[in-house]
């Protein structure tokens, strides 16, 4: 027995890794409201917000939020801790893993000894609770206590202090008059002297409070606990006696701002050192009083609702509060994206990959401008349920559709409703059998700005509104064979007005607006190439039409491209859906993305593409596929997740937005559409700097520029066509030395040779 208690002293072994910062070329765009955990600490409120956090300065009223960008980790935070004494953060987090933030220089230490550990289960390492004494941090777990020394920011002893020595969940803990208390979740509240050598003895511990306990701490000193019935007692040599009896559920039990902080499902109450009732706040205006945590300081009260943010109270005036929280979207939980030059819209859908829209959800829009945040709640859209895409009016971006897979389509101009169109109001019909299930999932408009749709599982899925407001169907029966049966998803127009519908299995149904004429892509027709899957046809996830017109389809199991895709409507044209194939490391062939889930693809301005898939993060290959650009994933960059959901372009700026399940962010990729004329033509880093080893972009091209580099006395060290509006040198002569330090003159001329321009470029060696 003493031998298993004994390997506790090899637990944890010291092991920290220090975070990237890649604040150079990512811009995060996460959520703040809902507040997981709060922390006070000298006049500074420490909020976590699902997996980022910030700290609100109370005397300057100002915010300073640490995102994944400064090098977090993305995952889920479930409890936050600030040490004057050691100016430093802790971020404990639900797999185990503790993360900590210096205050002198942001430097963020991620120690992965808990959630590395393999004799813990992956379900017990959650952090629960912090307490620091006497230099150490004690860190209440799913599986013990572990002890963190602040000091040398390395782990000591852990302890098991079950009954017989097994890992049981500690909620809480706390330190007083010598004894250290362990609230635990399943065999009461047991204790120990701190002094104690040999804590790491189960038998030292000793169950002194029986039942069932959510916390533990010392207040004006007393200690109290808190039961899994959501009473709280005192707690004195053995005995407990009700201090105060909630009738409704405890999910916070702090002492902050010399108060005792007690926050509950319709109610938060703050008690002084005499034990006096400070504070009862129990309603947020025109809310639910969703709070999830609360703390006290210097008479205000700060609570962490989970859609508002951080709220503060005075305690003057406690029916009144302001809103705290830096502005974002909604929600982490990042469905579909579409971009405009100025603009972002951001939905948060969603239906399965399986095209189902349950169970339920009904969340609002985001949209992200230039001058800051707009956020329009569920309640202003008609409660509409499962809102998956935003479709922009090319005429007035203030003018758009959103795509509902449960409700219909969603007119809004100006950031307001103003029509639903469903089965009721219009010619949509609904899943056969459920009129009233009105599943779109998807729209684009046709150059006459005709909206097209597809009504999902109805008689005549195709759909169109028009200008004037009427909505159209068509048969489309060569396409749609057995129309009531066939899951629909995304879809895409080309410049030919020929519509691609994704279907979960019956491949890609094609239909031709300007004549009304149908097709069917799938596994059963000749050149064909679909990847293996279960079914005949795998699931079409993703569709892209790029600036060569090729069709770009994404799968559940792989990428295909399809160079003509309207050859399907053409019975003497050969037709062509094949996988791309490039080779790997060592020069073997090997299918691009092969068996990988592709979620969505974009095209830049250089007609790249941004691929997302569901557990890879996101790759940017080259026009034609055959050479990857960039991989993105949770290893080696900001992205907190692997499973990308959407990807969003902006043509003007080269900023590409990733939409993950776990929160927004973007990259600059400093590739921009081509420009009408050379007038804007600029170079950066303009002078280039001796120890600057990157690259130097030169944007304002026109599509297809010629552009030359030479010295000043005429010698060209550099040549290239401009794909797009942007291009980039190594600052290399031809690829082989660098060039010496001088003046450079960047000739550049349009691609009808009409248009040229002149630049300078200074460079210092």
């Amino acid at each position: 027995m003493y031998m298993k208690n004994f390997s506790l002293l090899i637990l944890l072994f010291p092991c920290f890794l220090l975070a990237q910062n890649f604040s150079e070329r990512w811009e995060s765009y996460y959520s703040y409201y809902n507040i997981t955990d709060l922390y006070e600490s000298k006049n500074k409120i420490y909020a976590a917000a699902e997996n980022v956090y910030f700290v609100y300065d109370i005397p300057s009223q100002t915010v300073e939020t640490v995102t994944s960008i400064q090098g977090l980790s993305g995952e889920q935070i479930s409890k936050i801790y600030h040490s004057e004494a050691y100016g430093l953060t802790c971020i404990g987090y639900k797999n185990g893993l503790l993360q900590i933030v210096m205050d002198n220089n942001q430097n963020i230490f991620t120690v992965v000894d808990i959630r590395d550990k393999v004799s813990i289960s992956p379900n017990d390492k959650q952090i629960n609770n912090f307490f620091e004494f006497e230099g150490v941090l004690y860190i209440s777990t799913d599986f013990g206590i572990a002890k963190y020394n602040l000091e040398s920011l390395e782990f000591e002893e852990s302890f098991f202090i079950g009954n017989n020595g097994e890992q049981i969940q500690i909620n809480q803990i706390t330190i007083a008059e010598g004894k250290i208390y362990a609230a635990t979740t399943i065999q009461g509240i047991k204790t120990a002297a701190i002094d104690n050598p040999n804590l790491i003895d189960f038998q030292n511990w000793q169950t002194e409070y029986p039942g069932n306990w959510k916390g533990v701490l010392s207040f004006s000193d007393r200690i109290f606990g808190l039961r899994n019935n959501n009473s709280i007692y005192e707690l004195e040599n053995g005995s407990a006696s009700v201090f105060n009896a909630i009738d409704s559920e405890v999910s916070g039990f702090n002492v902050s701002g010399d108060q005792l902080v007690i926050t509950a499902s319709n109610r938060v109450l703050a008690y002084n050192s005499e034990l006096n009732l400070q504070a009862f706040i129990n309603q947020v205006q025109e809310a639910e009083f969703d709070i999830n945590t609360s703390v006290a300081s210097n008479g205000q009260y700060f609570l962490g609702h989970t859609r508002l943010g951080l709220l503060n109270f005075n305690s003057r005036e406690l029916e009144t509060y302001s809103e705290l929280s830096p502005k974002g979207p909604l929600l982490n939980r990042i469905f579909s994206l579409n971009a405009t030059p100025t603009d972002l819209w951001i939905t948060f859908g969603e239906y399965s990959q399986f095209l189902n829209p349950y169970p339920l959800n009904y969340r609002g829009l985001s949209r992200m401008t230039p001058q800051s945040w707009v956020n329009i709640q569920v309640e202003n859209l008609g409660n509409a349920a499962e809102l998956s895409e935003v479709t922009i009016d090319p005429q007035n971006p203030e003018h758009i559709f959103v795509n509902s897979y449960f409700d219909g389509l969603l007119e809004i101009e100006n950031n307001e409703l103003i029509n639903s169109y469903d089965n009721s109001n219009s010619n949509i019909e609904g899943v056969d059998g459920f009129p009233d299930n009105n599943r779109i999932a998807s729209s684009a408009f046709d150059s006459e700005n005709n909206l097209y749709f597809v009504d999902s599982n109805s008689p005549t899925p195709v759909k169109r509104l028009t200008p004037s407001g009427n909505i159209q169907k068509f048969e489309a029966e060569d396409g749609f064979l057995t129309p009531t049966e066939t899951n629909t998803g995304k879809l895409v127009i080309n410049q030919s007005g020929v519509l691609f519908i994704a279907t979960l299995k019956d491949g890609i149904v094609v239909f031709n607006t300007t004549n009304n004429q149908s097709g069917l892509i799938t596994s059963n027709v000749q050149g064909v190439d679909f990847p293996d899957t279960f079914n005949v046809n795998p699931n079409i996830t993703a569709l892209e039409i790029d600036q060569d017109s090729r069709l770009w389809i994404g799968t559940e199991a792989g990428l295909r491209v399809m160079p003509n895709p309207n050859s399907i409507l053409d019975e003497n044209a050969g037709v062509n859906v094949s996988p791309i194939i490039i080779g790997d490391i060592d020069g073997l062939p090997q299918e691009l993305l092969f068996e990988q889930f592709i979620t969505d693809i974009a095209t830049d301005g250089a007609n790249n593409k941004w691929i997302a898939t569901a557990d890879s993060g996101v790759f940017q290959v080259s026009p034609n596929g055959r050479e990857i650009l960039n991989i993105f994933n949770k290893d080696n960059s900001p992205l907190p997740t692997n499973s990308v959901k959407t990807i969003a372009v902006n043509q003007v700026t080269g900023e590409v937005f990733l939409g993950t399940t776990n929160g927004l962010l973007s990259y600059s990729s400093l590739i921009t559409s081509g420009n009408e004329t050379l007038e804007n033509l600029r170079a950066f880093p303009n002078p280039v700097r001796p120890h600057y080893n990157g690259l130097v972009t030169i944007d304002g091209l026109t599509d297809g520029a010629n552009v030359k580099i030479t010295d000043v006395t005429g010698n060209l060290v550099f040549e290239d066509f401009a794909d797009g509006g942007t291009l980039q040198w190594d600052t290399r002569a031809f690829g082989k030395h660098k060039v010496a330090s001088g003046v450079y003159l960047i000739i550049v001329t349009g691609e009808d040779q009409i248009e040229n321009k002149v630049g300078k470029l200074m460079i210092i060696r």
